[in-house]
């Protein structure tokens, strides 16, 4: 591929509901920029961009790919994003380095469920978005209809740019108001062509209404625009692409086109719009960083200092990792040496690649605003800021959800935790909403993530390509216990066996402390009857009890204890004794406290329409949630509550049920209540049951 400034460079992010035709648009794409020689379909496995075997499986993008190749004399960055909502991380991703996004929606349904999901991603991440309306050659398309819903459910200032001439099955050309011509399509599949035509008749009307519109809205980006249109009602076709570029950059309009991928009607007119109208590197805000306290402005320059970031990790089997890098300042060599400021490290980066999907080119430099692949970094991971040493700035990860589900994963067979646990942690570099984290009072590992379909993707992939199978699970509820109230109590440790025997007493007052307070210890003995020594191991004692607290064995909070007297032996007393003293004591008392029950709470943030507001907020009531108050975001209602973690399992697949699939949530650990008695018994009939069938087992 040849080299291109950085002026000729377009970094354009594919978004959009699952299935909306997003893989077989940059299929089209590349056959017609002859980067390859057919249109690549994800039904006979042919794409160049959806290769991996399990996007094979199950015939949907699942992977962030790139698909680089040039038209029109500039080079375009395409970042392929899968549309499943439990594969958004990579939406956050693509979006944190796009210039720009081609929003698609369906003809027949336009707005729909994951179009609004990653609506909030490119509101978010504030990137100026081009439409085009798919699958116009489908049943029941109706492009009218579609462009509605973007300006009702999204808030989009969608404009036409384009007009289908005919819909569904008659879909057979368009109206391109820019240049007021007409493009018929001729031809089946890969030869299908677009031919010029007059534009028909019966659509006068509806040209003249639309184009009229589009000049006016073309005018309000620039004053000079506006007077001319004013004096004169026209524009010529540079000075509406010029006007049309300004708004969308802007971000207060959006272009929106028509086209049939799958059969290449209208994507050779989009590409060339892709050129004129989206943003270059140059046109949009410069990213801001930090090195050494200062803020640093890394404008696309190839003169400044190198400023990089790893927005996605890509394993290929016979090549490894494979880094996804965008160039913000500076140019990119291979075999350079660099600073990976988020860890402090040092970084030589070994080949470069452009990539058209699973094809590769080697390249050996990339200017600022290029986008590449590299290989072989060691220190370097997803969200990585690799820069200059001379100037190591730190730039923004991408700011990925939080999780919104967890399970309990172990491997099925023994001695498989070490391979389980380093396949969890590749796993988690490619997608860093999937994350695994071990919860010690449950002595369980989790791991985190955004649905089921990406857990049942990782339990695939950990099976073939890590060689471990494991199992999920419901993972058990992280309790805690503690007392309401004080007591105090004694308890006397003493063993004789014939020779030097044990012994140690041990006074202990036990009393809450304020939510979040923590341990305290309290040393409070006088005139010596526990010598001094043997204090540390009494507190050694009472912290091994908290560990397994003797209401159901959770581990201990918010209490004091305090060491008030005791008695010991000038030759039996030992810390041992000592410590096995305090720690029955410790429990004896306890349970002489008033002690309770507490479970974490979540504090939870829920997006819905409007309509399913009351349902959401008396579902959440059910789970004995605690709505704290609502608040809008444009159509959508927000509700703020909190709810046990116990009640919120699978909330999300819930949550999609009740909502058909438009709520949206996110949660966070809050705090720990005390546990209603009635369930409080529940939970402790569970454990005991639960160590019976183990002892049973054994």
């Amino acid at each position: 591929m040849k080299e291109f400034t950085t002026a000729q460079i377009r970094n354009v992010a594919l978004v959009s509901h699952h299935g909306v035709g997003k893989t077989s648009l940059a299929e089209a794409m590349l056959f017609n920029a002859k980067a390859t020689t057919r249109l690549g379909r994800i039904a006979d496995g042919t794409t160049l961009l959806d290769y991996a075997a399990d996007e094979l499986q199950r015939q949907i993008t699942i992977n962030l790919k790139l698909a680089q190749f040039e038209w029109q004399g500039h080079k375009i960055n395409l970042l392929d994003t899968p549309g499943y909502p439990d594969f958004v991380g990579d939406v956050y991703s693509a979006l944190r380095v796009a210039d720009s996004a081609i929003l698609l929606v369906r003809g027949a349904n336009g707005v729909e469920v994951g179009t609004e999901v990653v609506w909030e991603v490119v509101r978010q991440e504030k990137t100026p978005v081009l439409v085009a309306v798919n699958m116009m050659d489908k049943e029941h398309a109706n492009f009218g209809a579609a462009v509605r819903s973007l300006r009702e459910r999204l808030g989009i200032n969608a404009v036409p740019v384009q007009l289908p001439i005919g819909q569904a099955e008659a879909f057979h050309g368009i109206v391109d108001l820019i240049e007021n011509k007409a493009w018929t399509f001729s031809g089946k599949g890969m030869e299908e062509k677009s031919e010029s035509a007059p534009i028909p008749g019966d659509m006068a009307d509806e040209v003249a209404e639309a184009r009229n519109h589009l000049l006016e809205e073309a005018a309000t980006g620039d004053e000079g625009l506006m007077n001319k249109f004013l004096e004169t009602g026209e524009l010529t076709v540079e000075e509406i692409r010029r006007g049309l570029t300004l708004r969308v950059v802007q971000r207060d309009l959006s272009p929106v086109f028509c086209c049939g991928a799958y059969h290449n009607q209208g994507v050779r007119e989009l590409l060339d719009e892709v050129v004129d109208l989206l943003p270059s590197p140059l046109d949009v805000a410069p990213v801001k960083g930090k090195a050494n306290g200062a803020e640093i402005v890394c404008r696309p320059d190839p003169a400044e200092p190198l400023a990089t970031m790893v927005f996605k990790t890509l394993s290929e089997q016979h090549l490894g990792d494979l880094s996804l890098v965008r160039v913000y300042s500076g140019h990119l060599e291979a075999g350079k040496e660099l600073a990976n400021t988020t860890r402090n490290r040092s970084e030589k980066t070994g080949t470069l690649y452009h990539l058209v999907g699973k094809e590769r080119l080697e390249c050996k430099t990339a200017v600022a605003g290029d986008i590449v692949a590299a290989v072989k970094l060691r220190e370097t991971h997803t969200g990585d800021t690799l820069a200059d040493k001379a100037r190591p700035v730190l730039l923004a990860p991408p700011d990925f959800p939080t999780p919104v589900t967890a399970e309990c994963v172990r491997p099925k067979s023994k001695g498989d935790e070490e391979k389980m646990a380093q396949g969890l942690n590749r796993l988690h570099d490619e997608d860093p909403t999937f994350s695994r984290a071990y919860e010690i009072s449950t002595k369980e590992t989790l791991v985190t993530g955004m649905g089921d379909l990406q857990f049942d993707v990782m339990v695939d992939r950990l099976k073939k390509r890590f060689g471990v199978e494991v199992l999920l699970q419901r993972p058990r509820v992280p309790y805690r216990e503690t007392v309401r109230g004080t007591a105090k109590g004694e308890y006397r440790h003493k063993k004789q066996t014939g020779g030097r025997g044990q012994f140690g007493e041990v006074h202990l007052r036990v009393e809450p402390r304020k939510r979040s307070e923590g341990f305290a210890f309290l040393d409070e003995v006088k005139g010596g009857v526990v010598p001094n020594q043997f204090i540390p191991a009494v507190e050694k004692g009472v912290v091994a009890g908290m560990e397994k607290g003797p209401i159901a064995g959770y581990p201990v909070v918010d209490v004091a204890v305090a060491l008030y007297f005791g008695k010991h032996h000038d030759v039996d007393s030992s810390e041992m004794a000592f410590k096995i003293a305090a720690e029955s004591c410790f429990h004896q008392v306890m349970m002489e406290s008033s002690p309770i029950l507490l479970e974490p709470i979540e504090e939870i943030s829920v997006r819905v329409p409007e309509e399913f507001l009351g349902d959401v907020m008396g579902d959440l009531s059910s789970r004995r949630g605690k709505i704290l108050g609502t608040d809008t975001d444009g159509s959508r209602q927000i509700i703020r509550a909190l709810a046990p973690t116990s009640e919120i399992y699978k909330y999300a697949t819930h949550l999609r049920s009740l909502t058909q699939g438009r709520g949206m949530h996110s949660a966070k650990f809050s705090h720990y209540e005390e546990v209603p008695r009635e369930l409080t018994e529940k939970v402790v009939a569970a454990v005991r049951a639960e160590k019976e069938a183990g002892a049973n087992a054994g």
